[in-house]
C-alpha cells in the first residue's frame, strides 16, 4: 500500500508529498497529525506540498492543512502539482490555492489555470478566471463561465440541465458538453481577435455564437438556469 503522508529531502528543501490517490483528504490530514507525532526532526521547517495530480485545494483544506504543520512550526512555502504528463508546475500558495467567491446561490468564482490532468468541478455553477489547458476538465451542474483560454474538455449542466451553458473568452475546447450531449468547437485558423463565445443547446445539439451578438436574444432563454 501507498504511503498516504511522505516527506522528501531535495536541494531546494523537504517536500511533502500527499498521496493524490486517497480521495479522503480528512484521512490525509489525520495520516499527517499522526506521523508529525512522532517526528520532530522538521520542527520549524519550510516545507513544499506536493498535491501530485489534484486541481487544488480549497481554502478550507489549507487552513487545516497549516493548522496541523504549525503544531511543529512549519511553514509552507510552495505548492507543487503534477499533471497526467509528468509535467510538474509549482507556484506560491498564495497563487495556486483558488480563490472561491460566492457569485450567485450555488456558484463559485475561481482564480487558477487548469491544467492537463487536473479537474475542476462543482454542484452549481463555475465562473473561472484563467485558462483551461488541453487535458484538464471543468465540470458543473450548472454553467461554465471561462474569462481566458477554454482549451480542455469542459461539461456544463452535468447533471442532465439542458438549459446550461458555457462562455468563454476563447472558446477552443477539446470537447463540449452540455448536459448528455457532445459536441466540438470549430476549428479556427488565422490569428483572429479574442472575442467571447456562448456555446447552448438548441434542440439536441451545442450551436456556439458569438457572446456580443447573442446576448440580449438569450436573455429569456436562460432565465432561471
Amino acid at each position: 500500500m501507498d504511503e498516504l503522508i511522505t516527506f522528501k529531502g531535495y536541494r531546494d528543501g523537504v517536500t511533502l508529498i500527499l498521496n493524490d490517490r486517497e480521495p479522503d483528504f480528512q484521512k490525509l490530514l489525520d495520516h499527517l497529525k499522526s506521523k508529525l507525532s512522532q517526528l520532530n526532526f522538521f520542527k520549524g521547517a519550510v516545507v513544499n506540498i506536493d498535491i501530485g495530480q489534484r486541481a487544488a485545494l480549497t481554502p478550507a483544506e489549507l487552513d487545516s492543512l497549516e493548522e496541523i504543520l504549525s503544531t511543529k512550526n512549519i511553514k509552507i512555502k510552495d505548492i507543487i502539482l503534477n499533471g497526467s504528463n509528468g509535467h510538474k508546475a509549482r507556484e506560491s500558495k498564495n497563487l495556486l490555492i483558488p480563490t472561491y467567491e460566492k457569485v450567485h446561490s450555488d456558484a463559485i468564482m475561481v482564480k487558477r489555470t487548469i491544467r492537463s490532468g487536473q479537474t475542476l468541478s462543482h454542484s452549481g455553477s463555475i465562473v473561472l478566471i484563467g485558462d483551461v489547458h488541453p487535458g484538464a476538465e471543468v465540470i458543473a451542474e450548472g454553467n461554465v463561465i471561462v474569462w481566458g483560454n477554454l482549451g480542455g474538455m469542459v461539461h456544463a449542466g452535468s447533471a442532465g440541465n439542458k438549459k446550461a451553458y458555457i462562455i468563454a473568452l476563447n472558446l477552443n475546447p477539446t470537447q463540449l458538453r452540455i448536459a448528455q450531449y457532445i459536441g466540438c468547437a470549430p476549428k479556427e485558423t488565422g490569428d483572429l481577435p479574442r472575442r467571447p463565445e456562448i456555446a447552448y443547446l438548441q434542440g439536441d445539439r451545442i450551436v456556439i455564437e458569438d457572446y456580443n451578438k447573442m446576448k440580449n436574444m438569450l436573455v429569456d432563454f436562460f432565465e432561471g438556469t
